[in-house]
């Protein structure tokens, strides 16, 4: 393959990739599909063994989840977060423990994988995907509380689906490690909590006081992004988990530093955004959609339709199912504020946000990395049910869009018969 021929399918897959997002905006079918589409086409165009590609998953994926929760944590604000922590976390935890359980109990007990192995493809199995939900989210005509629960869900399910994931494959290879599975998740998130969290508001002063203007500063802020990556992984700590706090502290730390440490108007503008910020932002959103493109390619080109026997399509449609029964189960205990209207409203959106995505492939290609035996079907099955959760949210964002004029419509009218005016 010459340079010429590389660098024509470089641009190729931008192009989709761009076509996929203008695509989305039109129909609402999210650009995962056609991107895995294209990754299968042109491995079939040119033969090239996908074995080759499996390679270099967990570096590829690694990185792709770094620049996805980074760009999580700066678009998320933090007086939206003060109001929505409570319903995020438990939508989170519930729905990735139940998940997990469900799922695991159904590879074990019905399809004989032995307990560890089902575990670790529950955890992987079990988080939604923050690379199509932040995106998706943004574009969907929802109320704030309802976008901000499902971005921090996204966000800290991937995290907490890499934590969990390898603390068990570490478990099922190393025995000595199962007695301190509780010590090794506090250490992990303890330390990413720390260093992401410090990382940021340092930057966020230096960015403000020192580097503000100054040209090139996305790249150092890249690199601070990878050395937050590389030292929380070095302390054993969840090093995604770390970067998303780096980001959302960095994204906020100009009013929280300003609100806690107060300064003289003239000094003031050290912890004011300034255009640098706005580069940085722009810069990564750019960088962002890069990644996204090429990930989504890379699996279409590692997904192995030939090895999709009955067993594994059951199996996939099994685990769907399972998936299906967690969201439903979880969502009847969660409250958001609105009237009857509303609350069914965001009970739909809430239940059909679940698409699985960046974080669950790479997550998937770990086990095979780590030497685990009886894994080798995990990137079909988890290919399959990125297919199945996304083309069933491409059909239920229409289905809200189109409901979302009737709520408010319904939501005036019982305002405006309670004596409130409606916005």
């Amino acid at each position: 393959m010459t340079v010429s021929i590389v660098f024509f399918l470089i641009a190729l897959i931008i192009s989709i990739g761009f076509f996929g997002k203008w695509l989305f905006k039109v129909t609402r079918v999210p650009d995962a599909l056609l991107l895995i589409g294209a990754g299968f086409a042109l491995r079939t165009l040119t033969g090239v063994d996908s074995e080759i590609f499996q390679l270099a998953a967990p570096f590829f994926g690694a990185f792709a989840l770094v620049v996805i929760l980074f760009e999580g944590g700066l678009h998320l604000e933090f007086h939206h977060l003060l109001k929505s922590w409570k319903n995020a976390l438990t939508l989170m935890s519930l729905v990735f423990t139940v998940s997990l359980v469900l799922v695991a109990a159904l590879m074990h007990m019905v399809f004989r994988y032995p307990l560890l192995n089902a575990a670790v493809l529950g955890a992987a199995l079990a988080c939604t995907s923050a690379a199509i939900i932040i995106p998706l989210i943004r574009e969907v005509k929802v109320n704030q509380e309802l976008k901000t629960v499902l971005e921090l869900e996204s966000s800290l399910s991937d995290a907490f689906a890499v934590l969990i994931t390898v603390t068990l494959l570490s478990i099922a290879l190393d025995s000595n490690a199962n007695s301190q599975i509780g010590m090794l998740i506090f250490s992990s998130l303890t330390g990413s909590l720390i260093i992401g969290t410090v990382a940021g508001f340092a930057w966020t002063w230096l960015m403000g006081k020192y580097l503000g203007g100054q040209q090139l500063t996305y790249l150092m802020t890249f690199a601070v992004m990878l050395l937050v990556y590389a030292v929380c992984e070095f302390v054993h700590s969840s090093g995604v988990f770390g970067v998303f706090l780096f980001g959302l502290a960095y994204s906020n730390g100009p009013h929280l530093l300003s609100r806690f440490w107060p300064k003289p108007r003239q000094k003031q503008k050290v912890w004011d955004d300034t255009d640098t910020d706005v580069d940085i932002r722009s810069f990564h959103a750019e960088l962002t959609f890069l990644v996204r493109t090429f990930f989504f390619v890379f699996l279409g080109l590692i997904f192995e339709p030939k090895e999709i026997t009955l067993m594994l399509l059951t199996q996939a449609v099994s685990i769907y199912i399972m998936i299906l029964a967690a969201r439903y189960m979880v969502v009847k205990v969660i409250h958001l504020k609105g009237t009857a209207w509303e609350q069914r409203h965001s009970a739909k959106v809430l239940f059909l946000f679940m698409p699985r995505g960046l974080a669950s492939a790479v997550l998937a290609t770990l086990p095979i990395q780590y030497g685990l035996t009886g894994t080798a079907s995990f990137v079909n099955i988890t290919v399959l049910i990125i297919l199945f959760t996304n083309l069933a949210i491409t059909f239920g964002v229409r289905h809200i869009e189109k409901a979302a004029p009737d709520i408010i419509e319904k939501t005036n009218d019982t305002k405006a018969k309670s004596g409130i005016k409606p916005k």
